[in-house]
């Protein structure tokens, strides 16, 4: 009887013991976020959150973070040199900001016994000193998703749950751009076929929504990686009305301004149609010539990898710069402009030609752009056909 108290006193004492250890090891938990209204927000967010009921401490990790007012911030962001870092903020600072901005976030919570539990913690603590905290952002590569999956793929050789493998990296984007359609026209036209190669599950994961996806697969020594997943804030109704197309797209208002110049130079009249070639010309040489500089900016002059290799320099090309400048003396004739807009003429055919040969996948809204272009070198070429007509007229009478 008595080494039955004591033995029962014993397995008493250990099982409270085990709890009271268990009880004081952290919860830590991967934070997937909602996309927001601002452009940098598009894509979601992916955090780390570390609880730690007994010592009072619950605060988020998060890459991706950048600061406005560093030195040349806008420089360095277009040229790809800005640095970004990982920052740390209590849990109900994190929750209020995106309460505020009115944006879901969801909890996974990992299964990690001790050892794995304080190695992600290390490593977080480790990362956030100042001579480690810093880094060169990539989008694609180099991500506050990325940056997450990196620690399971170093620390904890995780068996990952294999995604899509059809899929390239301007689909995943083009998933998250439906209702932002600006935006949408905007990254199609200075990202480059970087975008169009296929993508692995473990690139697919540079989207927090994927990466949150393929967790729920995963598994650690043979374990699910994810013990419970939880909605801690949900905005169903906002997500909704921010996935709600707009009427005006881009692909809608260069189709009107590709008909606005076809009336005209079908028309030929001296009048309005004349008024849209003189001053619409100028504008529309205008915007591809920036257009033009930046593609070039982005591909040769910054340490971007998603702006290389960007084939709508084709038809979106440098020569637009020498049309602007020299822009009131196509209309003369001379051999000079005749070599420039066949140029241009050249190269916007080819791209309609190749459009679907090139290893990059082109904007619908291209295609208007493209023919508005044709347009206008056509009515320059036809001024100059006239000219020349009117000159051998001359010199016969």
């Amino acid at each position: 009887m008595t080494r039955n108290f004591y033995g029962y006193l014993f397995l008493f004492l250990a099982s409270f013991i085990c709890l009271e250890s268990k009880a004081e090891i952290p919860t830590i938990s991967i934070l997937t976020c909602d996309s927001g209204e601002q452009l940098y927000s598009t894509y979601g967010h992916t955090g780390v959150r570390i609880r730690h009921d007994g010592k009072r401490y619950d605060v988020v990790y998060g890459y991706g973070t950048f600061n406005t007012a560093q030195k040349g911030f806008y420089l360095k962001f277009m040229r790809g040199k800005l640095l970004y870092y990982i920052n740390a903020v209590s849990f109900d600072r994190f929750m209020a900001e995106y309460n505020r901005d009115q944006r879901g976030v969801v909890e996974q919570i990992l299964e990690l016994d001790s050892l794995q539990t304080f190695k992600m913690i290390d490593f977080l603590e480790n990362n956030s000193k100042p001579e480690n905290r810093y880094y060169k952002y990539d989008f694609f590569f180099d991500n506050c998703s990325t940056r997450i999956r990196d620690i399971f793929d170093s620390e904890y050789g995780v068996e990952w749950a294999e995604g899509a493998t059809d899929m390239t990296f301007r689909d995943l984007l083009d998933e998250k751009q439906v209702p932002l359609v600006w935006s949408d026209y905007g990254i199609d036209l200075v990202i480059g076929a970087v975008a169009d190669r296929q993508s692995n599950f473990s690139g697919q994961m540079f989207l927090p929504s994927y990466m949150m996806d393929i967790l729920d697969e995963t598994t650690i020594d043979g374990k699910p990686l994810v013990r419970e997943k939880r909605n801690l804030l949900a905005f169903s109704d906002v997500k909704a009305e921010r996935w709600k197309v707009p009427f005006i797209t881009p692909f809608k208002v260069f189709c009107v301004i590709f008909l606005l110049f076809l009336v005209a130079f079908v028309f030929n009249t001296e009048g309005w149609s004349k008024g849209v070639f003189k001053y619409g010309s100028f504008f529309w040489f205008l915007f591809l010539t920036i257009v033009s500089l930046i593609i070039v900016f982005l591909w040769f002059f910054t340490d971007h990898l998603a702006t290389k290799e960007n084939w709508n320099l084709i038809w979106i090309s440098p020569l637009f710069l020498l049309a602007l400048i020299h822009l009131r003396k196509l209309k003369f004739g001379s051999s000079y402009s005749r070599v420039l807009l066949f140029g241009l003429l050249g190269l916007n055919i080819l791209s309609l030609v190749i459009w679907s040969f090139i290893p990059q996948r082109w904007h619908l809204a291209f295609l208007p752009m493209m023919l508005t272009t044709i347009i206008i070198c056509l009515h320059y070429l036809r001024l100059h056909k006239a000219l020349a007509i009117r000159e051998i007229g001359e010199g016969i009478t």
